[in-house]
């Protein structure tokens, strides 16, 4: 039921608007922010709200398309690591007795 529609049944029946919270805003139809409205409401967004967040992001992509980025740098792999036995016998003993070395 929209907000609309309540309104409409609370005047016909002659109740007075519940006090919870501020009234809400009109939704921006037809619009990413619309969209969002909806979401935020937890409804479902209308046809007008989902084509205006198709076009935002046809917009966006379109614009991501224009810009050369550059290409990402691959890290050096580590070398691995090994501990010597009296080394790692070390390590154990101090986890046992509870510190880290």
């Amino acid at each position: 039921m929209t907000d609309a529609q309540l309104d409409q049944l609370i005047v016909a029946i002659g109740l007075d608007r519940p006090h919870v919270g501020r009234p809400r805003k009109p939704i921006a139809h037809g619009t990413l922010a619309g969209y969002k409205q909806h979401k935020y409401r937890g409804e479902t967004a209308c046809n007008d709200c989902k084509r205006g967040m198709a076009e935002y992001t046809r917009e966006r992509a379109t614009a991501r398309d224009g810009i050369e980025r550059m290409p990402r740098r691959k890290r050096e792999p580590q070398p691995a690591v090994y501990l010597t036995e009296e080394e790692w016998q070390a390590r154990q003993a101090a986890l046992q007795m509870g510190g880290a070395q």
